[in-house]
């Protein structure tokens, strides 16, 4: 099912962020993000990425339809990554009904900022309102409580909890918890 072509074509742009579809040139920022203590310790896969794996990464994510990837800016600048995977045999992107999300903030000065919400905001308002998005489902560390924490404030219920704690999000529920984040980050902002 992999494509000839690069399958995200999507810019996303909403809440004071942009999303650009994931690039050749953003693989060695991608890396050195990825490559943060802070970051690879909540990953499922701890260990550090070299510019092989990242190359290898990036080749086979740009043409696999069940995947799109996202390099976020604000105000002009990178400062994580964003992406979503399709949960369903078979289904692209597009096609399936329940989508993995992922994100990572490289920049230390917006982790943990409300300016984090805006990547996964954009992106959902988008799977949502145009892809046809039934229900996200997340998987997180269950020791890694700011990822528990953010996805609580999106709306989300934990379905299962051990190692690995999954929690599921319906548009109802996206809806009615980020009203008041949404309305936070649409005010207009001086720039820096």
């Amino acid at each position: 099912m992999i494509s000839d072509t690069p399958v995200n074509h999507f810019r996303l742009k909403a809440y004071q962020v942009e999303l650009h579809p994931m690039a050749q040139t953003h693989q060695v920022l991608m890396r050195s993000w990825r490559n943060q203590d802070e970051i690879r310790q909540q990953m499922l896969s701890q260990e550090c990425i070299s510019e092989e794996q990242q190359q290898s990464w990036f080749k086979r994510t740009q043409y696999d339809p069940k995947q799109l990837h996202w390099v976020i800016e604000f105000r002009d600048t990178p400062i994580g990554a964003t992406n979503v995977k399709s949960l369903e045999t078979g289904k692209t992107v597009q096609q399936s009904a329940v989508l993995e999300p992922g994100l990572y903030i490289g920049d230390a000065r917006y982790q943990g900022n409300i300016v984090a919400f805006a990547p996964t905001l954009a992106m959902y308002d988008f799977c949502f309102e145009q892809l046809g998005t039934q229900l996200f489902r997340a998987v997180v560390k269950h020791t890694n409580d700011k990822a528990m924490a953010y996805n609580r404030k999106l709306g989300y219920q934990l379905t299962e909890s051990g190692e690995l704690s999954v929690l599921e999000l319906n548009y109802e529920r996206y809806q009615q918890y980020t009203a008041p984040i949404k309305q936070f980050l649409s005010r207009p902002r001086k720039a820096k």
